[in-house]
């Protein structure tokens, strides 16, 4: 009797862990059940939120083009050129495809060089003469001239034509004769190569410092008359005078 009841005991055991162990399976499915739908749940959530983050940015980004827009406005009309460029450069920058705004910056930037003016009588019979125009090396300059002037040379030339030694007096190489030219002189006194203005021409200043303009002609000629220049472009020019002559 005692033997029978042992050899049944690891059976009934064995049955017992089975049981537990279905039990056990029966009560954690509904559990991964229960995460698999939070998470999808999550995931809708999160599209929903990026959508509406979305629409959110794309009308920040409407309204900061639109107050941009009535910013630069507003600076061109009070003639505050730089500024106003400024503004819509920074629109390009968020939106590099608008070219209405790139357009607007090129006519902002016309108006800004129309808007630095110079204009001067150059007598025909004086040496080099101050345009009081600074520049600064790089920079646009622009030139528009009209008039004319009589020259007279009675002057005894030899096999090596007329000198061309001195810039501040005799006749620049690489310039036509009597044509209308310019140098330019740094704060030290040392001045660039002369270069022909002509009836229009527009340059980068080759150094920074101030203008002075002659017309081309030997030192010994006598020359009668005036060439009227307009400088415009990237200048500085003192504004008592720039008022003066508008």
């Amino acid at each position: 009797m005692k033997t029978t009841q042992y050899s049944h005991c690891p059976v009934s055991m064995s049955v017992a862990l089975l049981v537990a162990t279905t039990v056990l399976m029966l009560d954690t499915t509904p559990a991964f059940s229960q995460k698999s739908g939070s998470s999808s749940k999550s995931n809708r959530n999160n599209a929903a939120n990026v959508t509406i983050l979305d629409q959110q940015a794309e009308q920040a980004h409407k309204a900061f083009l639109e107050t941009s827009a009535d910013l630069a406005r507003e600076y061109e009309d009070l003639g505050e050129l730089e500024k106003a460029k400024g503004i819509l450069e920074q629109m390009l920058k968020l939106a590099p495809d608008l070219k209405q705004v790139k357009d607007k910056i090129d006519s902002l930037e016309e108006a800004r060089i129309a808007g630095n003016e110079a204009i001067l009588e150059v007598d025909a019979s004086q040496s080099w003469m101050p345009a009081n125009v600074a520049v600064v090396k790089g920079n646009t300059i622009r030139f528009e001239s009209n008039g004319e002037f009589r020259m007279l040379v009675n002057q005894t030339v030899g096999p090596d034509g007329v000198a061309s030694k001195d810039v501040k007096t005799d006749l620049a190489t690489g310039v036509p004769l009597g044509a209308l030219m310019g140098l330019i002189v740094d704060a030290k006194g040392k001045s660039s190569d002369p270069f022909s203005i002509g009836k229009t021409g527009e340059m980068k200043a080759p150094q920074d410092g101030q203008l002075f303009v002659r017309v081309n002609v030997p030192p010994q000629s006598k020359c009668i008359g005036k060439i009227k220049l307009r400088i415009t472009g990237d200048i500085v020019v003192p504004k008592s005078e720039t008022s003066s002559r508008r």
